[in-house]
């Protein structure tokens, strides 16, 4: 058994997402999280070349039969990380996810905090989902950390919403909050443009606040030098 592997929820679209197709950008999005043994499960899977490219950049990738039950067959892995591939999400993200999930001895749903409105399902209360019925105070960002334990009681569900259900149910849900990082799920026929749009803006600012603290770090480095020159010359 694995320590850790990811189980795709393959995109039947053929859409790309900034030029990748969205299979293979949640696969990276894996392998860059340390996730490097990928299974896709979906009636499109990528093709050879797809799993080509895959391997050259770190993840090992196999298809997983489809069937009407979503986890009648997974991973051999002590954690299971579930991505939906209409979830634009990076490495950061999902490792914070395994980490609760592995803190809280729960599963781990990672979810985008907004205000209680009537137009979601999931509710979060103390760093827990507590309801996936009625209104709510988050959304969904479709990636659910499951550890192997856990599997026998969402054995018969038929899709990811019906599994965070029960194991929010059962007080087995943590939740994790995107915070600033940027994640988005596509719709499931719409046009990604507009988030492809929101996607560069959030990539221009990450690389500006990066070389804001690189330059401070640097800063903070040479002022004690600074101090100790000054203090030759007095």
């Amino acid at each position: 058994m694995s320590p850790i592997a990811a189980l795709i929820l393959a995109d039947a679209t053929g859409r790309t997402f900034a030029g990748m197709d969205l299979n293979e950008r949640a696969a990276l999005a894996a392998s860059e999280a340390g996730i490097h043994h990928c299974y896709f499960k979906g009636s499109r899977l990528p093709d050879l070349a797809g799993m080509k490219r895959l391997r050259e950049r770190g993840a090992f990738t196999l298809g997983i039969l489809g069937g009407p039950r979503l986890f009648a067959s997974v991973p051999n892995a002590e954690v299971i990380v579930v991505i939906d591939a209409r979830t634009i999400v990076d490495g950061d993200l999902l490792r914070a996810a395994v980490q609760e999930s592995r803190t809280s001895g729960r599963a781990a749903l990672l979810v985008d905090p907004g205000p209680y409105r009537k137009d979601s399902l999931i509710q979060v209360n103390d760093g827990r989902v507590t309801s996936v019925m009625g209104d709510g105070n988050a959304t969904n960002c479709g990636v659910l950390v499951l550890p192997q334990s856990l599997v026998a009681r969402v054995r018969t569900v038929h899709s990811l919403r019906d599994a965070v259900h029960r194991l929010a149910k059962a007080d087995l849900l943590a939740a994790v909050t995107t915070g600033d990082r940027f994640c988005r799920v596509l719709d499931r026929s719409g046009s990604v443009a507009r988030i492809e749009r929101e996607y560069a803006r959030s990539q221009r600012g990450s690389t500006l606040r990066a070389m804001t603290l690189r330059f401070a770090a640097l800063v903070e480095a040479l002022t004690p030098r600074r101090n100790e020159a000054a203090q030759v010359y007095e």
